[in-house]
């Protein structure tokens, strides 16, 4: 049963590589990545949500 689950989990990792490397060309139009990218203006965003996040649930998690 563990190698079932082990060649799953493979798969699965293995399928969602070639999705993410499965974009061709430059996802910003072949303009400054920096600029027109909405993924690379709101990394700070993204990190910042996750930080608060983290922090509200291992405040509730040493609560309980």
């Amino acid at each position: 049963m563990r190698l079932k689950i082990f060649c799953c989990a493979l798969l699965l990792l293995m399928f969602n590589v070639a999705v993410v490397y499965a974009q061709l060309g430059n996802p910003c139009n072949d303009a400054d990545p920096d600029v027109s990218c909405p993924l690379d203006t709101w990394v700070f965003v993204l990190v910042g949500a996750s930080v608060i996040f983290a922090t509200a649930r291992l405040y509730r998690k040493q609560n309980s």
